[in-house]
């Protein structure tokens, strides 16, 4: 498996849930910035719009960036960035809901890596990479960060006031095993 059917399968479960509980497809509280490509025409309703992922069409050369980071990015993460377009993802996995960082379209995606480098070297500790994710909750407790191990592209919640760890797998395991939420 790789990052792309990851998203292939969660998009599935995503669109299930919200037919299933709400009788539309995914929304989300509507933006100005949101580039319409991904609205569902028609869906503006009470200050929310139905979306649709996007697959990401073209190749983003990341090889710059990861000569100004001095850091090849595990190829799980570029495909994280590089592969759809999409507004949410957000699930359960064992106790911890994930909220992960969303790539709306039209986004530049070397300033986003960027950004999750920049906030995740906040964390890295013993020589390993991380990339910050996105927020999570485990057990109710909403002050979790997720983090991206560069190295294995293993992701773990971390409450950093505690330092609270959790292992949850390797990302393309996470996309594809989580429940689709909201």
């Amino acid at each position: 498996m790789n990052i792309r059917s990851a998203f292939e399968i969660y998009f599935r479960k995503q669109q299930d849930f919200w037919l299933l509980n709400y009788k539309i497809p995914p929304r989300v509280p509507y933006n100005k910035a949101i580039n319409e490509r991904m609205i569902i025409p028609g869906s503006l309703s009470n200050g929310y719009v139905q979306w649709q992922p996007l697959q990401q069409e073209a190749k983003v050369d990341l090889s710059d960036l990861e000569q100004r980071l001095k850091l090849l990015i595990h190829p799980q993460i570029k495909q994280y960035f590089t592969s759809y377009w999409f507004l949410s993802l957000i699930g359960d996995i064992g106790n911890a809901t994930l909220d992960f960082r969303s790539i709306p379209y039209g986004i530049d995606i070397i300033k986003i890596i960027e950004e999750c480098y920049k906030t995740g070297v906040n964390y890295s500790k013993s020589g390993n990479i991380y990339f910050e994710f996105g927020y999570a909750s485990v057990d109710n407790d909403d002050s979790f960060l997720i983090y991206v191990d560069n190295k294995s592209a293993g992701v773990r919640c971390v409450q950093l006031e505690d330092n609270i760890v959790i292992e949850l797998g390797s990302l393309e395991y996470v996309i594809s095993e989580m429940d689709a939420g909201m």
